[in-house]
């Protein structure tokens, strides 16, 4: 049995496609897909709800407010524990395409990785290009990659493609949160979510957990997925905002994860206030220029 975890916040078209979608997967009958409705505030649990008398492997539920995506998720984990225990887990975006043999190829990996923690295909955007994976940031990183002068200059930890296992998979630190695969045992022994995030950084909190209990991620080198990237956090969360939540993310994770985190949150906050500051003038500055037009 493979569990689904699908995490929906006013995007039930993205959703009901999926669902359709991975009706269509090799594996289909060993799938249980739980689709967990964030509170959104466009009637989506309604226009879920339904799929629930068109398949038989959907379970829809709602949460009682918008918990972002740590605790989202961690609440369809909850219920795959309580009601189903399935041998595998996947947490998906809503916004991707897959193969049809997808899961029996990654089922089949599993079995044979050295120690897998989190697994995944490569991702690729609408485009077909790669998205490469990427080490943690350095806590000095996270200061440079604060500020546009830093950025233009300072390289971003992404790392080329290559075979560390010999089984056709590359060892890696970070699994995007768009897609991850796991034994259920392992990643309930890993706590599943950290939850004190609201959104992003959630792979950095899971690649300490995984090298802290002996574990690997891995992505796998001939498999693939697309991530079309939905609007829908576009909408919701302008840029800066979003920006405020992926440095909360950070605050959290320098402190809990970094030596001497206390210290280096004291550094980081008033730099993050001063980088907020900077890309609301920057975009105040792109908005004069685009209405001279």
């Amino acid at each position: 049995m493979i569990g689904i975890i699908l995490l929906n916040y006013n995007s039930y078209q993205d959703t009901i496609n999926l669902v359709a979608e991975l009706q269509l997967q090799t594996l289909a009958k060993e799938l249980q897909i739980i689709i967990v409705d964030n509170a959104s505030p466009n009637n989506s649990y309604e226009q879920l709800k339904p799929l629930e008398k068109q398949y038989q492997n959907v379970v829809v539920l709602q949460t009682g407010a918008n918990l972002g995506y740590a605790k989202g998720n961690n609440f369809g984990l909850d219920y795959l524990d309580k009601h189903i225990k399935p041998t595998y887990v996947a947490i998906l975006n809503n916004d991707i395409i897959l193969p049809y043999n997808c899961f029996e190829k990654l089922v089949e990996k599993y079995t044979i990785l050295d120690k897998p923690a989190i697994i995944a295909p490569k991702q690729l955007d609408v485009n077909n290009r790669e998205f490469l994976p990427y080490k943690i940031n350095t806590f000095l990183d996270d200061c440079l990659n604060l500020f546009y002068i830093f950025k233009l200059f300072h390289k971003r930890n992404a790392l080329p493609y290559t075979d560390t296992s010999g089984q056709r998979a590359m060892k890696v630190e970070m699994i995007p949160g768009s897609f991850m695969f796991a034994s259920f045992e392992r990643f309930k022994k890993m706590g599943f979510f950290y939850p004190n995030t609201f959104l992003f950084v959630e792979e950095r909190f899971i690649a300490v957990k995984a090298a802290e209990l002996g574990f690997n991620n891995y992505i796998l080198l001939d498999e693939t997925y697309v991530h079309a990237h939905s609007k829908t956090i576009n909408t919701v969360f302008n840029p800066v905002k979003k920006f405020q939540l992926l440095y909360v993310g950070w605050l959290e994770f320098t402190k809990v994860c970094r030596t001497h985190g206390n210290l280096k949150s004291v550094i980081l906050k008033p730099l993050m206030q001063l980088s907020l500051l900077e890309m609301q003038i920057v975009y105040r500055i792109k908005k004069i220029c685009q209405a001279k037009k």
